[in-house]
């Protein structure tokens, strides 16, 4: 995880206060050049030959971005942006909400604010009962059974290094999808997530994990931004933290599974709008694709996808130690 000193980091505040942030107006959307971006991260920048893609670099991170893409790749990872990059007179342009919901939080976790306390997980195996999810008939595989069996692994793991678990459902009971919240806030939990497969043609593949859309931004799954997108929901006010949980398990499971990189992804699902805690949604490959279906009827598979969650969440923790320790 790409880090600077704190002495670098005040030094960075100060120049910011120092030279205010120049915004293009664009649409209606502000954007700040990806100079300015280099600038305000205290990094380099450089353009292709055809200007159509830029980079901004340091030693340990980097970052690409292409003219008119919502995709933009920090250090090798697939993070998607909730507006597509803009050019300009030859440079180009990227929201400024982006930077302060999309990027910043993963490579200055240190000015998301006060460190949450991570202790009670309460995983979330989607779907259940009446409810399938996806199929695959061919491997005879259900979503709401292969969710099930990837939490609990995951919660197995979490309780031996010292986490408290508890889970919406532990077997294969229909959950309405307000209540899952309910519960985690019942309970008061530190973090919540909700586990899936995916499902679509047979071709589509691949992993992503999912945060709330920050207010005033598109989903991933949207290119205009409908009214209600001005609301500002409950679980918005852990944006900063989720999308640095989002960043952690993306980067984890692509690193474990090989899988195609999808992405971190932003979207209003019901089960995270209303959670009063950090929260992420994972969709943990296409049950309905020949190769994946495959894999995730395997146990050994499911294992490695466990693995990889629980690992990222006791990484993200660490970060979360880190923080807190350096701000007494």
């Amino acid at each position: 995880m790409p880090t600077i000193s704190r002495r670098a980091f005040l030094c960075m505040l100060l120049a910011s206060a120092a030279t205010p942030l120049f915004a293009l107006d664009i649409k209606g959307v502000q954007y700040i050049s990806i100079a300015e971006l280099a600038r305000i991260c205290g990094m380099r920048y450089k353009s292709a030959s055809d200007r159509k893609s830029q980079t901004v670099f340091s030693k340990i991170t980097r970052m690409d971005f292409t003219v008119n893409s919502r995709q933009m790749e920090l250090n090798g990872r697939l993070v998607w942006l909730g507006h597509p990059v803009a050019s300009n007179r030859r440079m180009l342009y990227l929201a400024k909400r982006d930077y302060l919901y999309t990027i910043a939080p993963i490579l200055f976790p240190q000015k998301n604010g006060t460190p949450p306390r991570l202790f009670h997980i309460v995983l979330d195996p989607g779907h259940g009962g009446k409810d399938n999810g996806a199929m695959n008939s061919r491997y005879r595989l259900k979503e709401k059974n292969v969710n099930l069996d990837i939490s609990l692994r995951v919660g197995k793991i979490l309780k031996a290094n010292g986490y408290r678990v508890s889970y919406t459902r532990t077997n294969d009971t229909f959950i309405e999808l307000e209540d899952r919240t309910k519960i985690a806030n019942r309970l008061k939990a530190d973090l919540f997530l909700s586990i899936h497969c995916n499902a679509a043609s047979p071709s589509a593949s691949g992993i992503e994990t999912f945060s709330l859309t920050p207010s005033w931004m598109p989903s991933t799954g949207s290119t205009k931004m409908p009214s209600y997108a001005r609301e500002k929901l409950p679980g918005n006010k852990s944006d900063l933290w989720n999308q640095l949980l989002s960043y952690y398990i993306q980067r984890s499971l692509k690193a474990v599974t090989g899988a195609e990189d999808r992405g971190v992804k932003r979207a209003r699902f019901a089960v995270l709008r209303d959670l009063n805690m950090t929260g992420a949604l994972i969709e943990c490959g296409f049950i309905t694709n020949p190769t994946e279906g495959s894999k995730l009827g395997s146990a050994k598979y499911r294992q490695s996808v466990a693995n990889a969650i629980a690992n990222a969440i006791m990484s993200y923790h660490s970060t979360l130690r880190r923080l807190a320790k350096s701000r007494k």
